[in-house]
């Protein structure tokens, strides 16, 4: 370790020392890189990241403090043809032996390839920024122009340069704000009675009053805000030129006046009412032209379509909000595009508006179908600590439309072929293999035997999915089959939160193979294999007896030779069992979820999930009949009973352009009571992977600071938290640094689990384990392709004194391969 880090600190000695020189190699005599700007405000250094957008001309971006496209570009030479010229003419006897050992097409090559890899290293990196003095005064209008808008009219910026050894200078822009402008006096001169009226009714809402700082922005929002007010009164044809605002300003007061025009193009604004509203169910610009050959009145509107019409009209209706008679309402339109969008049977969706006789609307609804039928195939490579490779091929048939209220029917296949470890037989390439198929029937409202209308109102975008699915995996482990049954209700409170209701979501488990565990359990065959040959040396112990082992040898007679040989074989007796046993998990989950990302672009933002599951409450009610371990059946499998809470939280901060941080925290706690004693191995917690503590593989750490040497470690108590940070290191290509922790823990009164896996409070939180690394990703655009590099930095499970960086080396780590964000 000591080794890695003297190599690491002369490696990075040699690098500072030959970039200290490489900077400026392109930058001209009697100029200057610009390496730093700062900005202080009244003598304070500034903190607003808002202000630093202002600056016209900044550094070369560094990745981690270096410059690297910079050096990049300085490894190209700008001069290539000259000094190639000049080399032939200082050197012939070099270039006629070049010419005369490589032929001529040979050597044009040679020099060919030279000369592309120089382009590319300049093209590639990033020109030296040169101090620009036009640049500057740029910079300088435009902070003051921002401290004009917010009310500093008297506002002043200095730039003061510093020149730093080597051609390298920095900008420090000194700010003088002064004090601002307050409004005085806000009048209003609103020429039209219909807008006069409208406002008077809202003026109390408005955001520009007397007291206030002087600010720009202030204003567009007030401009914005009665812009809403009126089109969403009736007045369609007003929009916010017809606003205006004049400010008469002395003595750090400024009085406004507020003036809006009585009509636009001398034609006057009015509250108009929608007299018709016409929905074209089929359209497509290459068939606009053809007649119209159905058509059908329903509830005032009026559905139009040139085939036969495919949609009932009363599911159409539930995503439209505009209505005939009503007035106009800018909302109402948004609205209704957005609900039939969320459809997802439109490939386009447009509304527009005609005015007719007595200023009367007739709004059309364009409708774009997409194909009632399609297919789809997806392939996927994977790997991870139990499948060395994957290939996984699912196809996908989808119907939409199905019964012409804009539902949607999807049937998947999908297969895989699997190098496992766990495989019984390990030595052929692809020695496992999975096969499923779902079924997934999804209707774009609620289906419900009473009404909903009062409980939920219009525009909530809601939806009730079905899913039933199953699986086969065979050579997987102790091979399974999975049935699923899942009815789920989502819906829409606002853009930024959701709620899914699943009042079904029950799993069918069957162990297909369970007189393989102690071939997939190998550690625990081993502890049996130490216990045997220490004690029982004549017995011929075999994966396919280790259980017949146990109950003839492990008895209470045995138990007061070796207390401790005993507990690890019964608990090795009583894991076995809870692994192979089937589960039937019918359950009920409520999931909330907030996010205020506006876009994909918005890199400042917050996400929170929290989840609750409840399994077999209501299934152990019904069933009376116990079993003679006195737990109940269905389907001759126990049912499991018991609560899950799983809780989420993710942080977003850009801090510049193509420089992210991102934190992700995650807890979660399953406890099992009544009818169980011990959480399905599918619904445990596990640890490690891709996504989750990236320098441990996946059920490699855990539960708590014990070390089975398990292939599945689980819990039932999981806590996790990332932070990383995202940068760009060259175009597509890009880095990031992270940190992981956590772990997962035991919180039964079970005795399968040595007190080493188990939670008992704060002093519990030593057995967390941290993770740190870095990682290389490739922007695609459509797909971000990622490889992250883990270390194991803690180790709970080490003796004391040595957890801290004791595998902290490459050959230690952990790579894994992803696609998009691991969070």
């Amino acid at each position: 370790m000591k080794n890695n880090f003297i190599i690491l600190i002369i490696i990075l000695s040699i690098t500072f020392s030959f970039s200290a020189c490489n900077a400026v190699k392109y930058v001209p005599e009697n100029e200057h890189l610009l390496v730093k700007n700062s900005v202080t405000v009244n003598n304070k250094k500034n903190v607003d990241s808002e202000i630093s957008d202002y600056i016209v001309q900044r550094p070369n971006q560094p990745v981690l403090g270096f410059p690297l496209q910079l050096h990049i570009h300085n490894l190209g030479n700008k001069d290539f043809d000259t000094d190639f010229e000049n080399w032939k003419s200082e050197y012939p006897k070099r270039y006629n032996f070049t010419s005369t050992l490589f032929s001529d097409k040979q050597a044009r090559g040679l020099r060919k390839f030279k000369y592309d890899g120089n382009q590319w290293l300049l093209k590639s990196g990033e020109e030296p920024v040169i101090l620009d003095k036009k640049k500057t005064k740029q910079t300088i209008d435009n902070l003051i122009q921002h401290y004009n808008n917010e009310g500093y009219f008297k506002a002043t910026v200095k730039p003061v340069e510093t020149e730093i050894k080597n051609k390298r200078i920095k900008v420090n822009y000194e700010i003088e704000t002064g004090k601002p402008y307050l409004l005085d006096s806000v009048r209003t001169d609103i020429t039209s009675t219909v807008l006069d009226s409208i406002y008077n009714t809202s003026k109390e809402a408005s955001l520009i009053k007397k007291g206030n700082q002087f600010k720009l922005s202030s204003f567009v929002a007030e401009q914005n805000r009665l812009t809403n007010l009126f089109r969403n009164s009736g007045v369609y044809r007003f929009n916010k030129n017809a606003i205006n605002f004049e400010a008469d300003s002395s003595n750090y007061k400024a009085s406004i006046e507020l003036l809006i025009s009585d009509s636009i193009a001398n034609i006057p604004f009015k509250i108009q009412k929608i007299k018709n509203v016409k929905i074209y169910a089929d359209y497509s610009f290459q068939a606009k032209d053809e007649p119209i050959t159905d058509t059908i009145n329903a509830n005032g509107y009026q559905f139009l379509s040139k085939n036969k019409l495919r949609y009932k009209p009363k599911h159409l209706l539930n995503a439209i909000f505009i209505e005939p008679t009503d007035f106009y309402n800018d909302d109402a339109r948004e609205l209704s595009r957005k609900s039939l969008r969320s459809l997802n049977n439109f490939r386009s969706v447009d509304i527009k508006y005609t005015e007719l006789e007595n200023d009367d609307l007739e709004a059309s609804i364009y409708l774009t179908p997409l194909k009632k039928y399609g297919i789809g195939l997806n392939t996927e490579l994977t790997h991870s600590n139990v499948r060395q490779l994957g290939m996984l091929a699912k196809v996908s048939f989808s119907n939409r439309n199905i019964f012409k209220g804009a539902e949607t029917l999807k049937f998947s296949i999908q297969g895989s072929f699997i190098d496992s470890k766990d495989a019984a037989e390990n030595d052929r390439l692809l020695n496992a293999w999975e096969i499923g198929a779902d079924i997934l029937l999804e209707f774009p409202r609620f289906l419900s035997p009473f009404k909903y209308n009062k409980l939920l109102a219009k525009g909530k975008s809601p939806k009730t999915t079905f899913t039933l699915g199953t699986s086969l995996q065979k050579n997987i482990g102790l091979d399974k089959q999975r049935f699923t049954g899942i009815v789920d209700y989502n819906w829409e409170a606002s853009k930024k939160i959701k709620h899914s209701l699943q009042i079904l979501n029950a799993q069918y488990i069957k162990n297909l193979n369970p007189d393989q565990y102690f071939y997939v359990y190998s550690y625990e065959y081993g502890q049996l294999q130490d216990i045997q040959e220490q004690y029982f040396p004549d017995y011929i112990l075999t994966e396919d007896n280790a259980l017949e082992f146990i109950d003839e040898n492990i008895t209470p007679e045995f138990e007061e030779i070796d207390p401790d040989a005993y507990e690890t074989a019964i608990n090795i007796e009583s894991r076995y069992y809870i692994i192979t046993e089937n589960a039937f998990v019918p359950s009920i989950a409520y999931t909330f979820t907030y996010n205020n990302r506006e876009n994909f672009k918005d890199n400042n933002f917050s996400f929170f999930r929290a989840r609750i599951a409840s399994a077999g409450l209501l299934t152990t009610a019904i069933i009376q009949k116990k079993d003679s371990n006195n737990v109940k059946n269905l389907i001759n499998t126990p049912i499991s009973q018991y609560i899950r809470a799983d809780l989420e939280y993710k942080k977003f901060w850009e801090l510049n352009v193509e420089n992210v941080l991102a934190f992700r925290a995650f807890a979660g706690v399953a406890i099992p009571y009544g009818n169980s004693e011990t959480i399905p191995f599918s619904r445990s917690y596990f640890i490690g992977g891709a996504n989750d503590l990236r320098a441990w593989k996946v059920y490699d750490l855990g539960p708590g600071k014990s070390s089975t040497g398990l292939e599945y470690n689980v819990g039932n108590l999981k806590l996790l938290t990332s932070l990383e940070y995202r940068f760009e290191i060259l175009n597509s290509i890009k880095g990031a640094l992270f940190i992981d922790a956590g772990n997962i823990w035991d919180i039964t009164n079970s005795d399968l689990n040595p007190p080493e896996a188990k939670f008992t409070g704060f002093e519990s939180f030593k057995d967390i384990g941290v993770g740190s690394g870095f990682g290389i990703r490739y922007d695609l655009s459509f797909i971000l392709i990622r490889l992250d590099f883990g270390f194991k930095t803690y180790e709970p499970y080490i003796e004391e004194g040595s957890k801290w960086l004791q595998n902290y080396n490459f050959s230690s780590a952990v790579y894994n391969f992803g696609i998009s964000y691991p969070f």
